[in-house]
């Protein structure tokens, strides 16, 4: 039709319309397939195309023909329809990817709760560890273990070494093994004597060193009795 008739410019059909009246921007729209214009929109084009321009003085209302506007009409439907069918899937699947990223930021803070919960635990373990292993001792030491009673003979240097909480040197009088730190019976080394060994813990109440060889290996030193600190 438009062809038909001159195929008027944009701005002479704009000009020619009534009710609604069109824009340049809308009809590009329309003719692209950008965008669905509403029906009166394209009611109103097909009335101002499907005639010259401009129309005639004796020109009947300015009304789209009742057969023209039926079928444009039917046809607008049909566009309206298949849009709205195709609009459904994209729905789901938005609705989709939505609930993806809900759920994927929930699991997120609770993994993140739950790692600021284990690590404040380790840090409260840590330091009650801490607390224990190197809290001052008193200021004597008990009677199992400073005396005769006991069969031990340590220096003043050794008691206070033994008594100050921190790692220090020493060195056996005599061969002595060296348990695990499990408990264990069985000796996995043997500490000899004019060698020195670091002592990183004391055992509260049991006087039980916790000491280190040259080669790495970690046990507990039972028996201190006459053992030289550094």
């Amino acid at each position: 039709m438009n062809i038909a008739f001159g195929s008027p410019s944009y701005a002479v059909i704009c000009k020619a319309s009534i009710r609604p009246k069109l824009t340049k921007a809308g009809i590009n729209e329309a003719l692209s397939g950008k965008r669905l214009p509403t029906v009166e929109s394209l009611l109103e084009f097909v009335r101002v195309v499907s005639g010259p321009l401009p129309p005639p003085a004796d020109a009947s209302a300015h009304r789209c023909p009742a057969k023209l506007a039926d079928a444009w009409r039917a046809r607008w439907e049909e566009v309206k329809f298949a849009q709205r069918r195709a609009q459904a899937p994209w729905r789901r699947v938005r609705d989709t990817v939505r609930e993806t990223l809900d759920e994927a930021h929930r699991e997120a803070q609770a993994i993140r709760a739950s790692a600021q919960e284990e690590a404040e635990r380790t840090i409260s373990e840590a330091r009650h560890t801490a607390d224990v292993v190197w809290k001052p001792r008193p200021t004597e030491m008990p009677r199992a273990v400073n005396g005769t009673e006991a069969g031990l003979d340590l220096s003043p240097g050794t008691q206070k070494a033994l008594l100050s909480g921190k790692p220090f040197w020493f060195a056996v009088p005599v061969n002595t093994e060296l348990f695990p730190e499990d408990g264990g019976t069985a000796p996995i080394a043997e500490l000899a004597p004019g060698t020195w060994y670091l002592a990183t813990e004391v055992v509260q109440k049991q006087w039980v060193i916790t000491a280190e060889t040259a080669d790495g290996r970690r046990g507990l030193v039972r028996d201190i009795s006459g053992i030289q600190a550094g």
